[in-house]
């Protein structure tokens, strides 16, 4: 009798931990998007900050559809809107967006980056 009981109780104690493991499992693939975002995001400010400062890529305003990557899948769709004189005199701002569609639910999720450069 006192072996069942232990074994219940450790059957209790392996389904939370199964639980805690399934949680784990989509915290770790949530993580895998935003980071892929980030970096597809980031290689693509960097090619922006090596243009010449009068390329149209660069002009104030919005710059819708800068293309999209896929990863594993996952269509990212990269976007971005340029400051000009922000925060100070002779510096633009890069707001830029990458979004992407969760696969299954159909969620959208966006991400965003900024970063400044100097206009020369």
């Amino acid at each position: 009798l006192e072996l069942l009981i232990a074994l219940v109780i450790l059957a209790i104690g392996l389904l939370g931990l199964a639980g805690l493991h399934i949680a784990a499992i989509q915290g770790n693939v949530s993580g895998f998007k935003l980071s892929a975002a980030s970096a597809i995001a980031q290689e693509r400010i960097e090619e922006l900050k090596t243009m010449d400062t009068t390329s149209a890529a660069l002009t104030a305003g919005n710059h819708a559809a800068d293309g999209s990557v896929t990863v594993q899948g996952i269509v990212y769709s990269r976007s971005y809107t340029i400051q000009d004189n922000t925060p100070v005199t002779g510096t633009s701002t890069i707001l830029f967006t990458i979004s992407w569609t969760e696969p299954g639910t159909g969620t959208a999720r966006s991400s965003r980056l900024f970063t400044r450069f100097v206009r020369g």
